[in-house]
């Protein structure tokens, strides 16, 4: 790093920083600069207390009690291995009252509840003030370890840091994670400044553990052969991830890895096709890939552009970067490949919230110290306006076609390269072109998988509304009714003619039950218990029972459905002419996550672990349990056809879920679904139609409404 004997352009912090090389700035110039620039960190400072710090401080309504649910299920003895599910999440939220409003949890690796833990003894509002506090503190400690590995003063990084408006701002007020990884981030570079390199891996690998993307700092190690690093980010993720899974069990551990990672990795996740999400994976999509809802017109809807253009990318950047980090072993290269390291992990990411900027704080301070201790000045002052740019607010129209930060960041990526760029590099360059032609090549490959995502876009029901997310579809008598996710609150859908008519209730209904035989609808109302209420078509609602995700036969005699207490899950059946009478069909010990009910009252149920569940067979003449071992698990969401001779159901295959359709009498099967992407919750409108809930170009978990025909 930095020596002492190196020529800088101050020593102190109460010194002027030269601006540029020749001509100097005049005396007078120089006497008022730091009157203006306290000037400006006073007005930026005044800011950030009335319109971050104070709303922030007053409401709870952001992100944060995502996190703290998680961990306060863990301090109440819930299990987590459901908590990537949205409407599980959301019932638990208002058995506990946590947030009036939504809650989700996915993508989150589980690690990222461990820094929540100490404050769930604290009510959600007061828990976030401390993590505000504490967070003003982590931004603190993080100025103060680059207070000691550069030579700027106090004044330039406060003003610095706070020319970082809006992604402070959005941290801040929605209460994340991105200035706890800033501050690891700059605690790495202080330790490694101090040739501390095992203990630089392990500070790395907990900002991993907070949100997977710093997990990228292993191509520096890598690539610099810096074994000791590696091996400290190794050991320390693997002892983090071993306290998770003492901490929160092997189950949601290997839901996350098997189902959430897979897809989320590949961009499919919240807004796939919103610029406002400033990476290159939702440009791409925007541009080249269609979806009927979302995203109707791209420039051009190919999936072959779109392989290539991500392949492109992914190798440009990362190429770029090898090519560099190598070439210049001097202090100020490696501050400089530090600082290129952070919006590098930015545009890998699959999406780029405002606050993930948050990051580029360190890669500000750091590489315009670097830039001005080799006398750069001018590409140092450039950074800066770049990351004011990437940093600064604009309306929130222009967001959605023009992604500025994306511009930015990949800008001033491009400008800490071309300041590592040497005659080493070049001569790099033309020996690696290869290897990069042969990685498009793989990646674009890896890409075209999503060749066959249109597969059920024609199969799409319109529902005519605007709603995040829509699922659990069921026929009823003049219909198709579902459950639909709003920016407040779930509600259950009536689709008549074309028509959607709003059956709102006073609560979240997470879940609904219809047949083709009856007009009446029963869904489950979520509050501090889930109650179960009969619906008819015109009239008011009637409470039933308590217990939740409900599923009705087919001609409409028999309800069963599932009721759970801190995770523990049990079976139970009613008829819906006498509903005082209710059965327990399934106790604890098989955990039931989904039923179906035949017109006989016999109940098929998905049950066991999240992560590797299997069918069961309740016959209502008998107490006994049958498991259907001829079903190759894992299985879940089963749904038995009107005329009894065919089941429905979703099987996981390579992180996806796909539906399937079984010939009970012959045991023949036939797959509806081939898209890496999940088709869940089936139902049947008639013998031959099934309804299900698809995410295929949408995101993890918000689905829309599909319709498949099956042949005889």
């Amino acid at each position: 790093m930095h020596q002492a004997t190196e020529i800088r352009l101050s020593t102190d912090s109460s010194d002027i920083d030269n601006l540029s090389a020749s001509p100097p700035p005049s005396p007078k110039f120089l006497n008022w600069l730091p009157a203006v620039e306290w000037c400006i960190i006073a007005i930026l400072a005044v800011a950030f207390v009335g319109l971050t710090l104070v709303p922030g401080w007053r409401h709870l309504k952001s992100e944060f009690p995502d996190y703290y649910l998680a961990a306060e299920l863990y301090h109440q003895g819930t299990p987590l291995d459901r908590v990537y599910e949205w409407t599980w999440f959301q019932r638990q939220n208002d058995h506990l009252g946590v947030l009036e409003g939504l809650v989700s949890f996915a993508p989150n690796p589980p690690t990222s509840i461990l820094p929540l833990l100490p404050l769930t003894r604290l009510k959600p509002l007061a828990a976030k003030r401390v993590w505000i506090v504490s967070n003003l503190v982590l931004l603190a400690l993080s100025l103060f370890t680059l207070r000691y590995t550069t030579l700027l003063g106090w004044r330039r990084l406060i003003l610095i840091t706070l020319l970082c408006t809006l992604p402070l701002r959005v941290d801040f007020m929605f209460a994340r994670y991105y200035v706890l990884i800033l501050f690891l981030i700059c605690a790495a570079y202080y330790v490694s400044y101090r040739n501390r390199h095992w203990a630089a891996g392990v500070v790395w690998s907990a900002a991993a553990a907070m949100k997977l993307f710093p997990a990228i700092c292993v191509i520096l190690f890598i690539r610099k052969r810096n074994w000791r690093a590696l091996t400290g980010f190794v050991i320390g993720a693997m002892t983090l991830v071993a306290i998770s899974i003492g901490l929160f069990g092997a189950e949601v551990h290997q839901v996350f890895v098997r189902e959430v990672l897979p897809q989320a990795s590949r961009g499919d996740w919240l807004g796939p096709y919103y610029l406002s999400q400033n990476s290159f994976i939702t440009l791409w999509s925007h541009l080249f890939l269609m979806e009927p809802e979302l995203n109707p017109t791209p420039l051009i809807n190919s999936s072959v552009l779109y392989a290539l253009a991500t392949a492109t990318t992914v190798a440009a950047l990362v190429f770029g970067f090898l090519i560099s980090a190598k070439s210049d072993n001097t202090s100020h290269a490696e501050a400089l490949r530090w600082a290129a390291l952070l919006p590098l992990m930015l545009l890998l990411s699959t999406y780029a919230s405002a606050d993930h900027s948050c990051l580029l704080i360190f890669t500000a301070i750091v590489g315009f110290d670097a830039l001005l201790a080799i006398g750069n000045f001018k590409t140092a002052f450039t950074l800066l306006v770049l990351y004011v740019i990437a940093a600064a607010p604009i309306p929130l129209r222009m967001t959605d076609w023009f992604p500025h930060r994306l511009i930015a960041i990949s800008a001033l990526y491009t400008l800490l390269l071309y300041s590592l760029w040497d005659d080493a590099a070049k001569r790099q360059a033309r020996r690696w072109w290869a290897i990069g032609v042969i990685a498009v090549m793989v990646l674009a490959i890896h890409n075209y998988h999503l060749a066959n995502r249109t597969e059920d876009f024609s199969r799409r029901l319109q529902t005519g509304s605007n709603g995040y997310r829509f699922a659990n579809p069921v026929p009823v008598a003049n219909g198709v009714a579902f459950t639909e996710m709003e920016i407040d609150k779930y509600r259950p859908i009536l689709l008549t003619n074309g028509a959607a008519n709003d059956m709102s209730l006073p609560g979240d209904a997470l879940s609904v039950a219809g047949s083709r035989s009856s007009d009446l609808l029963y869904s489950e109302l979520a509050g501090q218990r889930s109650q179960l209420v009969k619906i008819p078509t015109a009239g008011v609602s009637e409470t039933i029972t308590e217990g939740q995700d409900p599923a009705l036969s087919p001609n409409g005699k028999w309800l069963v459905f599932i009721r759970e207490e801190q995770g523990i899950r049990t079976g139970w059946l009613l008829a819906t002419d006498s509903p005082g009478a209710t059965q327990l069909v399934l106790p604890k010990t098989y955990q039931p996550l989904d039923v179906t009910v035949t017109n006989d009252g016999d109940v098929i149920a998905a049950a066991g672990s999240v992560s590797d569940p299997h069918f069961l067979l309740v016959r209502r003449e008998t107490p006994e349990v049958t498991q259907l071992s001829d079903f190759r698990a894992p299985i879940r969401y089963p749904a038995i056809s009107p005329d009894g001779k065919r089941l429905a159901f979703s099987r996981r295959e390579r992180g996806s879920w796909h539906l399937f359709a079984r010939t009970l009498g012959t045991g023949s099967e036939q797959q509806l679904t081939h898209t890496p992407c999940n088709a869940i919750s089936p139902s049947w409108a008639d013998n031959h139609t099934l309804l299900y809930a698809t995410d295929c170009g949408r995101g993890v978990g918000l689905s829309a409404i599909a319709r498949v025909v099956l042949p005889d």
